[in-house]
């Protein structure tokens, strides 16, 4: 059976390369030759994020919500159709964000995830880096690493870069709260000083190998979710399995055992090799005390998914446990403005796998 260097080295050279395509593309512009200009067209892309997010919120994910949830289209009150409060929340959860606020949030999530985790593929599998962690260190002779940084690493960092930018005030003011919203601002914080900081260091194959493990499975969780908003049971079962199983794969063991034991240990056997392991310090510190956090937020929000998992195996419900302050905030503004006297069902946001 062949190892994975072995599958690598047969893979690598059949793999479509997209370099000579971007290097006709930006050849010659200016842009991601690296130094400010790219940070410069990292937070153009983060201001065209919000943009395509309406549009599509408007054209695409909106209609495919009202047809997928059997929710008439228009305004409640200028229908003639019967549509409930829990309708509408869900509706909002499957297409966008809080109720009445602009923007996407599962199917627009799970598109962008798509779109990251596809173009992550197309330039990471045709590398051989991607198959052998000592090759991220392989022609680096310091830090900041003198490794020549292709077109594909660098576009894929500056759309990613420019994603979680966006991603910090969007997670404030327009995506549904939840219980671990000061956790997922700490893991865009970090993500965002962790692209930037590798950025600037020229260890983009460390940066896209992250990545790598980041994306893929939120693909799955999204799903789940929209079919868990649309009543699937079934479906909701089979993809949030599949997503714990990517989560388990990719974040809590490839991560750790694979990028992180590179950076921490291959980094310096190589520098030690060359006679300039105090060359790469505080950089190394700096880098991995990053990473290591990153991690730490994995375990956190592992212990979230297996409780998850446990109710739903001894309950049959998937509750997303963290949007308890949405659902308990929605509960006390209906009570308070309630006559007394009077009992009013709740209307809570439906439950969710994630």
């Amino acid at each position: 059976m062949l190892s994975w260097k072995e599958w690598g080295e047969w893979l690598a050279p059949r793999t479509l390369d997209v370099e000579p395509l971007l290097e006709r593309a930006f050849k010659g512009t200016g842009l991601l030759q690296g130094g400010v200009s790219d940070y410069l067209v990292a937070l153009a892309v983060a201001c065209a994020f919000p943009v395509m997010r309406y549009l599509m919120d408007r054209h695409v994910y909106g209609p495919l919500a009202h047809w997928v949830l059997r929710v008439p289209r228009g305004h409640p009150k200028k229908t003639d159709a019967r549509v409930s409060q829990e309708q509408l929340d869900t509706l909002d959860k499957f297409k966008g964000g809080r109720a009445g606020r602009v923007g996407a949030e599962s199917a627009y999530k799970c598109g962008v995830q798509v779109c990251f985790t596809v173009v992550l593929l197309v330039i990471g599998l045709s590398k051989p880096w991607f198959y052998d962690t000592r090759l991220y260190w392989g022609e680096c002779s310091s830090w900041p690493c003198d490794v020549p940084v292709s077109y594909g690493e660098r576009f894929i960092y500056c759309l990613v870069l420019g994603f979680y930018v966006q991603a910090v005030p969007m997670l404030f003011l327009w995506e549904t709260k939840r219980k671990d919203r000061l956790e997922v601002f700490a893991h865009h914080v970090a993500t965002i000083i962790l692209i930037a900081y590798s950025y600037y260091l020229n260890l983009t194959r460390v940066g896209v190998m992250v990545l790598v493990c980041h994306e893929s499975n939120d693909i799955f969780l999204e799903a789940a979710k929209m079919a868990r908003y649309a009543k699937h049971e079934s479906m909701t079962t089979f993809l949030f399995v599949v997503f714990m199983l990517s989560w388990f794969t990719t974040r809590v063991f490839m991560f750790p055992v694979f990028v992180i034991y590179s950076t921490l240990f291959e980094s310096v056997e190589r520098a030690q090799l060359l006679g300039v392991a105090d060359s790469i310090q505080p950089h190394h510190t700096i880098l991995n005390g990053f990473l290591i956090f990153l991690y730490c937020l994995h375990v956190y929000w592992s212990y979230l998914i297996l409780r998850i998992a446990m109710k739903q195996l001894t309950t049959g419900g998937a509750e997303d446990i963290r949007e308890v302050e949405e659902k308990a905030a929605r509960q006390r503004q209906q009570q308070a403005s309630t006559p007394k006297g009077k009992r009013v069902a709740s209307v809570g946001s439906m439950p969710t796998p994630d």
